[in-house]
């Protein structure tokens, strides 16, 4: 019998691994007591897209901004607060023309 000798298998290099921050705080948890927030704190406090946010306050879904300036849009933290404690009960007591 011929005995072969076993072929060294190649592995790739070993990787640096890599640590990505720790994110511990949400954004519920830096939701101020009271005031207003912008757009990206709506979005991550809700789940939503921002393009779904600006959606849903169209179609009444969502609880409208207030214009700060021309060009500022802030959302009430009441508000928020409201609608993250019972959307559907928030959409259904807000109704508009219904």
């Amino acid at each position: 019998m011929h005995a072969t000798t076993p072929t060294p298998v190649r592995t790739a290099a070993p990787q640096r691994a890599v640590h990505a921050p720790v994110i511990t705080e949400t954004y519920a948890a830096t939701l101020p007591g009271t005031g207003y927030v912008r757009l990206p704190i709506v979005a991550g406090v809700s789940g939503l897209a921002k393009s779904t946010v600006w959606k849903w306050c169209a179609d009444g879904r969502f609880p409208k901004p207030i214009k700060l300036s021309p060009r500022v849009s802030a959302w009430s933290v009441s508000d928020l607060r409201a609608w993250l404690a019972d959307p559907a009960g928030w959409q259904a007591a807000n109704a508009e023309g219904v």
